[in-house]
């Protein structure tokens, strides 16, 4: 399951830099928003291509100010921390609007190639003989955590008290971790982003900016089938939530609460923070395991690796 893992880091290593990534600027920065931007004529539409693809050219405008934006600051974010909630929906083999699971936690990541992911509570949705939806709160042997330092993944396994040490192949160390599946990361650069992905402002949305991305290469359309990432106008302009559009009808979105970036590390105990990335204890009573690289399996799709199935019980999960 090693490479499982690599792949599901390098997917929330994606996700966690989405958290941070500041993407957009104030409306006021770029002007009027483009509401009612709509296709012109042109050349046929590329295979996969969104429907509403090819952009009106104010939209094509409009949207490439904000992946410069993105490009221009996101490497500026030089730490990040937040809270998540998470609700994971499978509409067709468990409820059309309701939650098959709901999960709270944290993320944490350090240029450039630090990340920390942990649950802290969840809860699992299950059927009930009435035919609503109940929910069980799961205990911690389910709960997920995985830190990454840039050359090594350590994944807490609770339900065998065991510590995992995955050393990550030499092209996926340091900087390069964050070149996974995702683009969405620090660093990511504009030229990059839209050869791989079809982007655009959801010009609907009035009152954030809601990035929509659709893969373009087969090996991301093989994972997902869009990406949105909702940013709100305010002064932070920090994604809020992103939903990833599984293939298959199935749906995980994150909201992030008590986003920090690049406090003031005069005010803490730097060190507490460094040592979350580093080579952490192994817990009391656990098995430290260190797999050799031989053992790692092949690559399995990010979407089939992405933390799913959990919950909380206060707020109950939200319906769709």
């Amino acid at each position: 399951m090693g490479q499982r893992l690599v792949s599901r880091v390098t997917t929330l290593a994606g996700t966690l830099v989405l958290v941070v990534a500041s993407l957009a600027s104030g409306q006021q920065q770029y002007g009027p928003r483009v509401a009612d931007a709509r296709q012109q004529q042109g050349p046929p539409r590329p295979q996969g291509a969104p429907d509403w693809f090819p952009l009106h050219p104010d939209l094509q405008k409009h949207t490439d100010s904000v992946l410069a934006f993105w490009e221009h600051h996101s490497s500026k974010i030089e730490r990040y921390r937040s809270d998540f909630e998470r609700w994971e929906y499978d509409r067709a083999n468990f409820n059309p609007v309701q939650a098959q699971t709901y999960s709270t936690g944290k993320v944490m990541y350090a240029q450039p190639d630090k990340g920390l992911f942990e649950v802290t509570a969840l809860m699992q949705g299950k059927k009930l003989e009435d035919g609503t939806i109940g929910y069980d709160v799961q205990k911690a042997t389910e709960f997920e955590k995985w830190i990454c330092d840039g050359s090594t993944i350590f994944e807490f396994d609770h339900r065998n008290k065991q510590l995992i040490e995955r050393a990550l192949p030499p092209e996926m160390q340091g900087k390069q971790i964050v070149e996974g599946p995702l683009p969405f990361l620090f660093g990511a650069k504009k030229a990059q982003i839209e050869a791989r992905y079809w982007v655009r402002i959801n010009p609907e949305k009035k009152d954030v900016f809601w990035l929509e991305a659709v893969p373009k290469q087969r090996e991301d359309a093989a994972n997902f089938r869009q990406i949105d990432i909702v940013i709100p106008d305010d002064k932070e302009f920090l994604p809020k939530a992103i939903i990833l559009h599984h293939r298959g009808g199935t749906q995980t979105t994150f909201e992030f609460a008590k986003r920090e970036t690049n406090w003031n590390e005069a005010l803490e105990k730097l060190a507490i923070w460094n040592r979350a990335f580093f080579n952490p204890a192994t817990p009391s009573g656990w098995k430290r395991v260190k797999e050799p690289a031989s053992q790692q399996q092949a690559v399995q799709p990010p979407s089939q690796t992405l933390p799913l199935r959990q919950a909380q019980q206060d707020p109950p999960p939200r319906s769709r």
